[in-house]
């Protein structure tokens, strides 16, 4: 049976599937032509707040497309597709979204550990407890 990209689960926000669908189309249409050496995808997602497209056994200009495809994730605000002023945060989760839907967002709460040490005089070992708290 033929896989087809265009139908399988992609791990990212709206805005990419325009970039994904060119790629899943061309894979498609590719893999209806050459049912022997179809492309396989094993899977499409956001990672480290780029595109990723997982394949194996595609030819050379599909490659670039999906190359393309990657590239232009970085430039494209991943949830509503804006290619104005779009960045890529560079702590905690990463993601890549224009202003507006970077004001959307809820700021991370920041959690410090508090390490104490507690001597054990009967076996005279240190004992380490974490606790948490919260900062804002």
């Amino acid at each position: 049976m033929i896989q087809i990209v265009s139908e399988m689960p992609w791990e990212c926000g709206k805005g990419w599937w325009p970039l994904i669908e060119k790629v899943a189309a061309a894979i498609d249409t590719f893999n209806a032509a050459h049912p022997e050496t179809p492309v396989e995808v094993s899977q499409i997602k956001q990672k480290f707040g780029g595109l990723r497209i997982y394949h194996y056994n595609a030819p050379e200009d599909l490659r670039l497309l999906i190359d393309e495809a990657v590239a232009a994730s970085w430039h494209t605000c991943e949830k509503c597709g804006s290619t104005t002023d779009v960045t890529t945060n560079l702590e905690g989760y990463r993601l890549t979204l224009c202003p507006d839907c970077r004001k959307e967002i809820k700021p991370r709460v920041i959690t410090k550990r508090k390490i104490t040490r507690h001597h054990h005089e009967k076996d005279n070992v240190n004992i380490n407890e974490l606790g948490q708290a919260s900062v804002s």
